[in-house]
């Protein structure tokens, strides 16, 4: 998808963000997304996501994109794109995690554990 100022082409996606809509806003740059770091410690469920490929003038980037029940996520963290796409089939909410490494900080997902019996947190 094109605009004036960039290209966005989409790579892979999945539920909400594998709509006519989501490639809609791409295509227009009506996509506002929360960096990961301002989400740190909240509590989501995420509907979608979208692995992109964005060139902007002479930059060219990998971002990635979680469709949640507050809103869109921007990320490029390999981690967290792994640990979504290990949770993103199972209907759960999950915490959004800062992690120290050995490189530095990087982010991912962790599941709020439910008691299946009663549907409260463990």
């Amino acid at each position: 998808m094109t605009n004036k100022n960039y290209t966005v082409e989409i790579i892979e996606a999945k539920g909400a963000c594998d709509t006519a809509l989501f490639k809609k806003m791409a295509s227009s740059g009506d996509i506002t997304s929360s960096r990961i770091n301002d989400m740190i410690d909240k509590i989501v469920k995420i509907n979608g996501y979208a692995l992109c490929h964005i060139t902007a003038g002479e930059k060219d980037f990998d971002i990635n994109y979680y469709s949640t029940n507050e809103g869109i996520i921007s990320s490029g963290s390999e981690v967290f794109k792994n640990s979504v796409l290990n949770y993103i089939d199972e209907d759960v909410y999950v915490k959004i995690c800062k992690l120290k490494t050995k490189k530095g900080i990087t982010y991912k997902v962790s599941p709020i554990l439910v008691n299946e019996e009663t549907g409260e947190v463990e």
